[in-house]
Parts: structure tokens; sequence; C-alpha cells
């Protein structure tokens, strides 16, 4: 059997026509601008060029109408020579040339200022010519130094004449470190201490009596004496007896009673 040629698609439908199933009604229109050419597109706040002020042209010349940024002749975008842009982050205000933003600083007053004079903000004083220079300070000096006074004399009693040294008496009996009495030219009294007697000699002891010896000093001679003392004076351990007298030497040991001590003669050491 012969075959039969395939069907052919049927012919789309055409816009406009009337009714029917298959059309798909009028075709839709479109509002018709001036001059053939879409309008400029509507810029979103913060993004795009800014709006330009009257008298603002394409690249290629052609005038621009005002808040647009395309001429109507060709399209072309708008110009930006001459426009001075601001510094912000998304370059939202442009101004012309010549035009002072608002965040240009006011301008320096020049001599003038808060209360006039030269103490306003405008340009600082002219340094003063020939101004004394501060004196310098005064050199350091230390504090002199303290001066002790001299130390007194002992005040001397009037009518009384100073003795001269013949020696000491020095005894350890009582006191491991020592006492000393001294021996002066002339008579020495040796006594009993606390007595209320005068003495020049003073020994704190039970044995020794209240006027117990003496030994005088004459020239560099020492002689014992005793004044009939209770227990007895005694020279290197011997008795010299009642009222007896003994010459002393240099080192000689004494004993008054119970109480010992020994002759140190300056004369024999000098």
């Amino acid at each position: 059997m012969p075959l039969k040629p395939p069907p052919f698609p049927p012919e789309p439908p055409i816009y406009g026509g009337q009714g029917g199933s298959g059309g798909y009604g009028p075709a839709p229109s479109f509002p018709e601008q001036q001059g053939g050419y879409p309008g400029p597109p509507i810029p979103r706040p913060g993004f795009g060029p800014p709006p330009q002020p009257q008298g603002a042209r394409c690249v290629q010349g052609h005038a621009i109408p005002a808040g647009g940024s395309f001429c109507m002749e060709g399209g072309h975008p708008i110009a930006l020579d001459g426009i001075q842009m601001s510094g912000d982050a998304f370059n939202q205000t442009a101004y012309a040339p010549n035009q002072p933003g608002p965040s240009a600083p006011p301008p320096v007053q020049q001599g003038g200022g808060m209360g006039g004079g030269m103490g306003g903000y405008g340009e600082p004083p002219p340094p003063q010519q020939n101004m004394p220079l501060p004196a310098p300070p005064p050199p350091y000096m230390s504090a002199p130094p303290a001066v002790r006074p001299p130390t007194p004399a002992p005040p001397r009693v009037a009518g009384q004449e100073r003795r001269t040294l013949a020696g000491f008496l020095v005894s350890f009996q009582d006191d491991p470190l020592g006492r000393f009495w001294p021996l002066w030219q002339g008579k020495n009294v040796i006594g009993r201490a606390e007595t209320g007697q005068k003495v020049d000699i003073e020994i704190a002891h039970g044995t020794t009596s209240t006027h117990h010896a003496t030994i005088e000093v004459d020239n560099g001679r020492l002689v014992l004496a005793d004044l009939g003392s209770t227990n007895g004076t005694f020279h290197n351990e011997e008795a010299i007896g009642f009222q007896g007298r003994r010459e002393l030497r240099d080192g000689d040991k004494i004993r008054f009673g119970g109480f010992s001590v020994i002759l140190f003669s300056v004369t024999a050491r000098a």
C-alpha cells in the first residue's frame, strides 16, 4: 500500500485573531516612548551615579534631562568630567566644580577669634624679642659640718690644787674585771667605804677599819703605815705590826685586813 505523507503541523495562531479555541487572544501592547527608546532605569538608593545638576551632557555632548543619567538621542551615559565626587563609601553625593560640599571645613579667621585681639583661633602671636632669660638655679652647697662644742673641763674647787699622780692600787678580789684606785703625791688615807668618814681610798670590805692605814708618797718614795687597825696591815703577806711602817716598791702586795691589792708605781715604770 502506498505510504501517506505525514500530516503537516498546524499553523500557529495569529495574535489579535477573533476568538477561536486555539488562539491566544490579542497581542500585548506596550506603551510607546518618546523617540522610540526606553526610559532610563530607576537607580536604587545608595547605588549608581548621583543625580546631576541642570545642563549635564553625555559623553557625545547630547543634553541629558534633569534627574536622568542617559541622553535621549542615543542613550549615551552621562559624562563624569567636571563633576566632583564626594569621599563617601558609595559615591552617593556629587558636587559641581567650585561648589563646596557640606563637609568642607569653615574658613579660618585671621586675627579675629573669640573676644578679638591675639587670643582667638587665628595665627599665633609672634614671639617676643629680647626677652630676659630665666636665672640659673643656685649651685648646690653642702651643709657645713657640725661643730661639736669642746668638752668643758671639770670645775675646779676654790682653794683646791691638782695633785700629782704617783701610782695605783689594783684588786681582782671582788671583781674579776678588776678595780683600781689612784695614789697621789703626799698622804693617801685608806679606810672602809660608806662610813661617812672622809678617806682617799675607800674599800668596801668588812675586815677593813674606818681609818685602816696610810701610804705616803714623797718624790718617788712610798711608805706604808698602819693606823691601829683591828685586823692588821700586811706587806707581801707579812704583818707590819700595830702602827708599824714599811717602805713599798713597785709590784708589792698589800693586804688591809682580808682585802688584798697590788701596788703600781708610776715613778718606777716611767
